[in-house]
């Protein structure tokens, strides 16, 4: 089982506006944890795909889904890809979207997240 802790560059305050902490089960690349989005903690469940794991896989990938816990539910949805090694990626380009039930908009978001430091 690998551990993925990783966010967006962080602003001035220490904030992260995209954070992930995964546990991922290796041996078949199911992945679960949260994905925090602008201060909004998603439960997600997903799946990741090693680079040379099977011929013809050149890259390593994901995708995921996820909801909050309040009443107006919020969902997400991302893809990705990594550099480094699956159990503990040096970089993940990450392209999501956020949906609420709320206020019917929709919210994109794509970028860069590192291994967290802590801030």
């Amino acid at each position: 089982m690998s551990v993925w802790k990783m966010c967006a560059k962080r602003y001035e305050d220490g904030e992260c506006q995209c954070m992930i902490d995964f546990h991922n089960n290796d041996s078949n690349g199911s992945m679960s944890g949260t994905l925090t989005f602008m201060g909004e903690v998603f439960e997600i469940s997903g799946n990741w795909a090693a680079a040379g794991s099977v011929p013809g896989r050149n890259a390593s990938a994901f995708g995921l889904y996820g909801i909050n816990q309040d009443n107006a539910t919020d969902y997400i949805g991302a893809v990705g890809t990594m550099k480094g090694p699956g159990a503990s990626p040096d970089e993940i380009t990450l392209n999501l979207c956020r949906s609420s039930s709320g206020d019917g908009l929709q919210y994109g978001w794509s970028g860069t997240l590192l291994p967290d430091t802590g801030g």
